[in-house]
């Protein structure tokens, strides 16, 4: 058993000499010439308990203050996981996704897979989506409806908006997506395979914004196996946006690399969030208290019936 307030207890060591004091000073002397007379009268009942009046209070006293204290027993515990983080996934959805080279099928094809089962593994996270061209599109804002999620993925396409890649927008509408959110971790996931070259906003500026706002922005460079297609891919810029905001890039050249990323990105997240250890416990302060009722309730009425003083 624990104490909530266990400085509560002070009042149950003060109750004891108090009530040890009233004990004594209830005990009335009378002088008379002789006891042997009295020696042969039986105190009643009635007499025998009239000096343990005070007592009643006493112990009133004690059980009211070990319910003040807060009395209770732990009965389990358990390791629960703390509050979701709030995901927006910006997506280059250009034309140069459509081409092969990064395992079976186009790269947007295998992009979607990933991300379709990156959502699966999620749990408590709410996750919205963004794509991006030379413009930048918001599909879903941050959402648990997980099946909703994976159709809206599975949907994708290029070709949306008109053709190019604007890193900064992209970023910037994956940004507004979380504005106003209050989760206690928000990031933001931008995956694309080119340079930026819209004429929208920068990706500095961006990255600033988001600093601002103390959302992390995880980069994903989709490259291919080969040396001309790596080199299309502003890796510098891409870490450079994830060191401003204390994020990590990422290079993946293959859907299994892709699928590690996304995996290992929900790790970091959670466990900045981290774990909330909750224990269940059975209250006791409402016994006590009821004892202390109780006690003051029979005190009143021996005080009042049979236990009463006569008038001196």
């Amino acid at each position: 058993m624990e104490f909530a307030a266990p400085a509560a207890l002070a009042l149950a060591g003060l109750a004891l000499p108090v009530a040890l004091l009233a004990l004594f000073r209830g005990k009335r002397s009378l002088t008379v010439p002789s006891t042997r007379p009295l020696l042969a009268v039986r105190p009643s009942f009635r007499l025998r308990l009239l000096p343990f009046l005070p007592a009643l209070r006493a112990l009133a006293v004690c059980a009211l203050a070990v319910a003040v204290a807060g009395p209770r027993i732990g009965n389990a515990n358990a390791v629960v996981p703390g509050q979701g983080i709030d995901i927006a996934l910006s997506i280059d959805i250009s034309s140069s996704m459509d081409t092969s080279g990064f395992g079976s099928g186009t790269r947007l094809e295998a992009t979607k897979r990933v991300i379709r089962d990156f959502i699966k593994g999620r749990e408590n996270d709410r996750i919205g989506i963004v794509v991006f061209q030379r413009d930048a599109l918001p599909l879903t804002p941050p959402s648990l409806d997980y099946e909703a999620l994976d159709k809206t993925v599975a949907d994708l396409e290029s070709g949306l908006l008109p053709d190019g890649t604007g890193i900064g927008v992209g970023l910037a509408e994956g940004l507004n997506m979380l504005r106003e959110s209050t989760a206690a971790s928000r990031i933001v996931i931008l995956l694309t395979d080119g340079e930026h070259n819209a004429s929208s906003i920068s990706p500095e500026d961006a990255a600033e914004l988001a600093n601002a706002l103390k959302i992390r922005v995880y980069t994903i460079g989709v490259v291919s196996d080969t040396a001309a297609r790596r080199a299309e891919v502003d890796e510098e810029l891409l870490q450079a946006i994830a060191d401003r905001t204390g994020a990590r890039y990422f290079k993946a050249d293959n859907p299994r690399a892709l699928l590690d990323i996304y995996e290992e990105i929900g790790r970091l997240e959670t466990s900045r969030v981290g774990r909330e250890r909750f224990e269940r416990f059975t209250e006791l302060s409402p016994w006590f208290a009821a004892a202390a009722g109780g006690l003051l309730l029979l005190d009143l009425a021996a005080r009042a019936t049979w236990l009463r003083r006569s008038p001196a």
